[in-house]
């Protein structure tokens, strides 16, 4: 596997090499340049002197340089200066057999003349060059090398958030992917941003995991007793009786319940959450349940404040209080429903006159009155991390049978103050 550090390592050396390289080219260039200019210069500033020279005394003096002499015309230099001079009459620079000379023609009132100089015993850059490019190469060498051992440190420093969720992806206990606290240590910048995206989604997955599972075993626990009860009445020969009739459709109300429960809790949707107000939901449910056929004598008392609001799936929240009233509506033994709100809870509360109530059911089969179907409503309180109760307090003739559901509230805008 290629390393990022690697290869961000080879390409800053090679990145430095190559500006070493222009920096050598470039050096030489500028060297030539200057040099050019300075020996063109000089031969300048003499041929004007010349020029003034012969104004005044009407007599070409002889050079004030050694290197430098008055040619009568073209024709007397070489071949090779006459062919390039044909071809190029502004050159001034001239490379022969000789080395390397300048030639300006002087301006003399119509008498050709022509200040030849001999520059290659000046001439530097073209002498000294390998010198130059080994100085360049030595001092590069040495910056070469202090870049590397910078850079390694400075890389290792910079990957090894990266190195670390790699280790952490390539780990063999998936539930310690991601433990708490590593991706805020992580440094603010992309590594960071592609953990917290990593770990978004991995948690999604798990969640997704989760429900997945527990759809899968809520579907083989709550449904085998009802499709057992309807395989048994459908079995039976001759004609259905009115309890056998009731039993098989009160099954059947408890399979669409279930299988409503069951799938809203496994739909992606029901992460969403939001604030709520306890009593409109109450009263769409009971509107509802009202045209689906409520018993005449079946009464409902909703004592809830209408400013009580929780944070919770709108779906699931139907769902639980619809699955609450339903269950006292067709297994309570008193005919009374009450909701109320007791601290921070709600209360679900009727009349059973059954004794040794369990108060902690485990399926929906439990003979619980008004909690038949509250291993259902318990998962949708744990699905909200809330808590649900069940109390059954005896009296002289019958005891009172409650829910109490705690869900999370709205945080309190004052706490943050």
């Amino acid at each position: 596997m290629k390393q990022i550090g690697q290869q961000i390592k080879r390409l800053f050396l090679l990145y430095t090499l190559v500006l070493l390289c222009i920096f050598a080219g470039f050096t030489q260039l500028y060297g030539y340049l200057i040099e050019d200019n300075v020996i063109n210069q000089q031969i300048r500033t003499e041929a004007r002197y010349l020029e003034q020279q012969y104004q005044a005394t009407d007599a070409l003096p002889l050079p004030r340089y050694p290197w430098m002499k008055i040619v009568s015309s073209w024709q007397q230099l070489p071949a090779s200066v006459q062919q390039l001079h044909n071809k190029e009459p502004e050159r001034i620079e001239f490379i022969t057999e000789a080395g390397s000379i300048h030639i300006v023609p002087l301006k003399l009132n119509g008498l050709e003349a022509l200040l030849y100089a001999e520059v290659d015993a000046f001439t530097v850059t073209n002498k000294v060059w390998p010198l130059n490019i080994a100085g360049v190469a030595f001092l590069g060498t040495l910056i070469f090398a202090l870049c590397s051992w910078l850079l390694m440190r400075r890389v290792e420093k910079i990957v090894a958030p990266l190195n670390r969720l790699r280790q952490r992806v390539e780990s063999d206990t998936p539930q310690l992917l991601f433990p708490a606290g590593f991706t805020a240590s992580l440094p603010d910048n992309e590594v960071g941003f592609l953990a917290r995206a990593i770990e978004k989604q991995w948690h999604n997955l798990t969640d997704l995991l989760e429900r997945e599972t527990q759809f899968t075993r809520d579907i083989s626990h709550e449904l085998r007793t009802p499709i057992s009860i309807l395989q048994n009445t459908l079995n039976q020969t001759g004609p259905l009786s009115y309890d056998d009739e009731k039993q098989a459709r009160d099954q059947l109300n408890k399979l669409t319940q279930t299988l409503d429960v069951l799938t809203a809790l496994a739909r992606e949707e029901s992460r969403d959450k939001c604030p709520l107000n306890v009593l409109s939901v109450l009263e769409d449910v009971t509107m509802t349940l009202s045209l689906s056929g409520l018993r005449p004598d079946f009464q409902l008392n909703i004592e809830v404040p209408d400013d009580y609001q929780v944070v919770a799936n709108e779906t699931l929240l139907y769902l639980l209080f619809r699955n609450l009233i339903e269950n006292a509506h067709h297994h309570g033994s008193d005919n009374t429903l009450t909701i109320s709100r007791l601290h921070q809870s709600l209360r679900f509360s009727n009349q059973n006159n059954d004794t040794g109530v369990a108060t902690k059911p485990d399926s929906a089969a439990d003979p619980l009155g008004i909690g038949q179907g509250l291993f259902l409503a318990r998962r949708i309180v744990e699905f909200h991390h809330g808590e649900l109760t069940v109390t059954a307090s005896a009296g002289d003739t019958e005891n009172d049978f409650s829910v109490y559901i705690s869900l999370p509230p709205l945080p309190n805008p004052q706490a943050h103050r």
